[in-house]
């Protein structure tokens, strides 16, 4: 809007981080990137033999074992040996940690690499996203559990991992980034904190802490809306999940979501009734229900 914010916008930026990886890595990579995971895994499998003690080769074959080829004995097996080869590797420790809970269901182990993670590197962009991923869902489980307070404790824990993802003045880049948020982990980011401050405004209610949570209803429809001004198209997300059977959250289920949110707040039917409309030109049910019956 003017000078001052163009310099602040720059200088926040987008700054990659240089991928520091062996030459021969190179076009394995480029092989995944370009959507062909079978031979990014013949490339990395042959650069291995000459290879043996490369951390990072073992790190990109494990995440091709556990993303693209679902062999998480694999992917867990190549982990441990990267971390053999680089007790120091915060990228291994990270990927590992998000196997051992979602995979494996071993939160102790979990928790511990995370840990081990932001220990060694506190901004590093996958770690903190994973640690916020991590607490969001345990606080699901403490809530099935009917442990209120403590399911509020992790969730803000995830909001504060997950804002200093978005707040990182050099946000990484990587191949590991790329594989698993191809629209940019920005725009999960802000998708996710939307849905976890929507989460804890309604926790809140049930604490009767009505002023706190109006406070984080707002929040959540502003992180929506931040998520919505990334966001690809929807016929992108459709394509990429019909080539990569992956699911992706899309602005179809961004707008119902902030239309939902906006249908709580005060004095804001008609924002709401706005994006609802829009999700069901794009195609998504549960919107075109919400218009139905709520006769917008």
């Amino acid at each position: 809007e003017d000078a001052e914010a163009f310099r602040k916008c720059i200088s926040k930026g987008k700054t990659k981080i240089n991928e520091e990886i062996p030459l021969g890595l190179v076009d394995a990579i480029r092989s995944l990137d370009s959507g062909d995971p079978g031979t990014a895994l013949t490339k990395v499998n042959n650069f291995l033999k000459n290879n043996k003690n490369s951390k990072e080769a073992y790190l990109f074959r494990a995440l091709l074992n556990n993303w693209d080829f679902d062999n998480m004995n694999k992917a867990l097996v190549d982990l441990n040996r990267a971390i053999e080869i680089d007790d120091q590797y915060v990228h291994a420790y990270a990927l590992r940690g998000q196997l051992y809970y979602w995979d494996l269901s071993n939160k102790p182990a979990a928790e511990k690499d995370f840990k081990k993670a932001l220990s060694l590197s506190p901004n590093n962009t996958l770690a903190n996203y994973l640690m916020a991923e991590y607490l969001f869902d345990f606080a699901f489980a403490q809530y099935d559990q009917d442990k209120k307070d403590l399911a509020l404790k992790s969730g803000k824990e995830a909001v504060y991992f997950y804002e200093k993802v978005i707040s990182n003045e050099n946000l990484e880049e990587n191949f590991i980034i790329r594989r698993i948020f191809p629209f940019g982990i920005e725009y999960d980011t802000y998708y996710q904190l939307g849905d976890l401050k929507f989460e804890i405004y309604f926790l809140l209610k049930e604490l009767k802490d009505r002023k706190l949570a109006k406070e984080f209803l707002n929040q959540a429809i502003g992180d929506y809306t931040s998520s919505i001004k990334l966001a690809p198209t929807q016929e992108a997300v459709t394509k990429l999940e019909l080539d990569m059977n992956y699911d992706m959250i899309s602005p179809a289920e961004l707008y119902l979501y902030r239309g939902n949110a906006y249908s709580w707040a005060t004095k804001s039917w008609k924002k709401a009734c706005k994006d609802w409309k829009v999700s069901k030109k794009y195609g998504n049910k549960d919107a075109q229900t919400n218009v139905r019956e709520f006769r917008c």
